[in-house]
């Protein structure tokens, strides 16, 4: 008995001292602790969306509240995967009913592995507003999921505490958290689950060669697809309306990723397959949404404050003409009308290699199929205050540079159409250490 004793003291010690370590130390989990709380403070939900921060940032909460007058849950969380987005779905759908779900469709999420620390704070986030009768199913399907149960991430799902850079991490963590208590107090109670007000506006001629295509692994997962089409067969099982939707983003951002508009095509397929819908809004006539660059964007991918809420009213009035049954395919553009209309160029990049005696200069541009672009190179040498041109406008992309002195040389390219007279459409600027 005294070893049952022992064991039973050094058991319930252990959890105790796990509970304190899981109160106060990483961790934090943010975007996703604010989506559930959110969610469970809603007796009824008319419209959800879900998806990552690009549905947070395209249509926020209140923003879409406000314009369409009903009861609005964002269930979109920073770094979404697609398991995650199911686990929303799942959720919402055994506990209301809504008119409409919008799932925001992510590239990222199509491929490569889910980002392990959001999945974790996803997790950890429904666990702390979880009913005590959800917990046990939810931390036991997270455990086995086939993205953990191999790994130690399956165990230590039992000790939250133990992610992060611990102890460094414990003071931001602790502060991080005592400040969600204090904004819960109805005193200081903050807005709903929505994007932060950020009036960040994007500068293509910083962005570089930056682009969801250049992040990417190119293939769609089998996983991925199966994750996609078991929420597509979940809502039609339901009779709830889905609406898989392409928020819109930079033109760059699409002309850059070479296979986009194949992608648009199977999501359009395989959403009707469902008895579902697909509309990218990247494909909108400016009678339905008009995207305003840079205006509607801080950075190539997510829409900023005035974005979200151009973009909300703009789905007011799409979901509006839904309701009313109006024809709404011929409020896109084809992908060829797109395209036409990318007649300038969206941004230049350039790439330098240093070499023993010279430093060569790669650049190249994104524009529209109809484009032809021209480059003209300069350097500010060390020492210099000025740039001083190294080769003429030329439709090569390259130029070499032969480097007199070691230090630290500013490139600049400038990129325009050929033909053009204007000293440059855009440009890009870069230092080398040679």
């Amino acid at each position: 008995m005294k070893h049952i004793a022992k064991i039973a003291a050094f058991t319930a010690i252990f959890l105790i001292i796990n509970l304190i370590f899981c109160g106060f130390m990483p961790p934090d989990n943010g975007s996703s602790l604010d989506m559930w709380r959110s969610y469970h403070q809603k007796q009824s939900i008319d419209i959800a969306v879900i998806g990552s921060s690009l549905a947070s940032c395209a249509l926020p909460e209140e923003e879409l509240a406000a314009a369409t007058g009903e009861t609005v849950a964002l269930m979109a969380t920073n770094a979404q995967s697609l398991d995650m987005s199911q686990i929303a779905l799942e959720t919402l759908l055994r506990e209301h009913s809504p008119r409409y779900v919008i799932l925001v469709m992510d590239l990222t999420n199509m491929t490569g592995k889910p980002y392990a620390k959001a999945q974790k704070a996803f997790l950890y986030a429904e666990l702390q507003t979880d009913s005590w009768k959800d917990k046990p199913a939810d931390l036991l399907r997270y455990m086995t999921s086939r993205d953990n149960f191999t790994g130690a991430d399956s165990l230590n799902a039992l000790f939250p505490w133990q992610s992060g850079s611990w102890p460094t991490d414990w003071p931001a963590t602790i502060q991080q958290k005592w400040n969600a208590v204090l904004n819960r107090l109805p005193h200081r109670r903050g807005a709903a689950h929505a994007q932060p007000e950020d009036a960040a506006v994007i500068n293509f001629d910083t962005v570089g060669a930056e682009n969801t295509w250049n992040q990417n692994a190119h293939d769609f997962s089998a996983q991925h697809i199966e994750e996609l089409t078991s929420m597509l067969q979940l809502c039609q099982e339901n009779g709830t309306r889905l609406l898989l939707i392409s928020a819109p983003k930079t033109t760059l951002d699409v002309v850059s990723y070479e296979m986009y508009f194949d992608d648009y095509a199977y999501f359009k397929q395989l959403a009707a397959q469902y008895g579902a819908s697909y509309y990218d809004f990247n494909l909108a006539k400016p009678a339905l949404f008009e995207n305003k660059e840079p205006d509607y964007h801080k950075d190539f991918t997510h829409m900023n404050a005035a974005g979200g809420h151009a973009f909300s009213l703009s789905m007011a009035k799409f979901l509006a003409m839904l309701d009313a049954g109006q024809d709404v395919e011929s409020l896109f553009e084809t992908p060829s009308e797109y395209l036409a209309a990318v007649n300038y160029i969206t941004n230049v990049y350039m790439t330098p290699e240093i070499h023993p005696d010279k430093i060569l200069l790669l650049a190249g541009s994104y524009h529209g199929p109809s484009v032809q672009a021209e480059y003209e190179f300069w350097v500010k040498a060390p020492g210099e205050s000025e740039y001083s041109r190294v080769s003429a406008y030329s439709t090569r992309s390259w130029t070499e540079y032969a480097a007199a002195e070691h230090g630290t040389y500013q490139f600049r390219v400038n990129a325009r159409i050929v033909g053009s007279s204007v000293d440059f459409e855009r440009y890009y600027e870069c230092s080398v250490d040679f």
